[in-house]
């Protein structure tokens, strides 16, 4: 089989401690699996540890790897998502969050299929995160497939590949996480085939997640919850009104 020419990207904030082990880890996988690659950090500008710095190291060293700096007036890992589709070169467009809670090895099982689906969409067979995390996106889950009709089982797992035909087709507007599931409903109704993969979920070891309360309770904080809420409903009213 021909090896395809691929983009990775990976939107970041305050994740200095997990893009040194990131970024080796997809540049080993890409080199094996890829005719020719390239690898796009995008990392927020409100970053206040040193993200962008080690990225800078690593885009000395290998020019396939880029830096991008999303605007801090741009706020949201969905908008990031967007940066990526919108900067990626190649057909094959992969991303994943840069925590470290994946293993980029498992991107190998999309590969068979790479030819035969316009998105691959990985879901966590086991998820390692906290209770109660797991539980909001068990109520997430739910009222997303009541309002988009998305099939798939793991609409917030940010381990996917799409084909740049899909991303050429649909207008991507949500700068939320609600952008996981808006990339898959706008391909639904455009009629691309979408194949669900398991993929393996660890902990987080390094770093701590930025959208949460910090008091232990694993909470989304209000504003994430509201702004999310407000994007929920632009995307129910942009599909009905303009369908992609």
């Amino acid at each position: 089989m021909k090896k395809p020419n691929i983009t990775m990207f990976f939107p970041a904030y305050n994740e200095e401690e997990n893009i040194p082990k990131l970024l080796e880890s997809a540049t080993k996988i890409l080199k094996e699996v890829a005719n020719d690659y390239e690898i796009l950090v995008i990392v927020y500008e409100g970053s206040t540890d040193g993200t962008i710095d080690i990225v800078k190291k690593f885009t000395d060293k290998n020019k396939k790897i880029k830096l991008l700096l999303q605007p801090k007036d741009k706020k949201g890992i969905g908008y990031a998502k967007i940066m990526g589709f919108k900067n990626a070169k190649y057909p094959h467009i992969f991303y994943a969050d840069s925590d470290n809670q994946f293993d980029l090895n498992d991107f190998k099982k999309f590969l068979p299929y790479i030819d035969n689906y316009d998105i691959i969409a990985g879901y966590r067979i086991k998820r390692h995160d906290p209770k109660t995390r797991i539980i909001i996106s068990r109520i997430y889950n739910a009222m997303m497939r009541l309002l988009f009709g998305t099939k798939e089982r793991d609409l917030d797992c940010a381990f996917r590949l799409v084909n740049k035909r899909v991303i050429n087709n649909i207008s991507l507007i949500c700068c939320t996480g609600v952008a996981t599931t808006e990339l898959l409903a706008k391909a639904r109704k455009r009629g691309f085939k979408i194949k669900e993969i398991g993929v393996n979920h660890y902990p987080r070891i390094l770093g701590k997640p930025v959208f949460e309360w910090k008091i232990g309770l694993n909470l989304p904080k209000p504003k994430v919850v509201i702004d999310i809420l407000k994007e929920m409903f632009k995307l129910w009213i942009d599909i009905r009104m303009r369908g992609n």
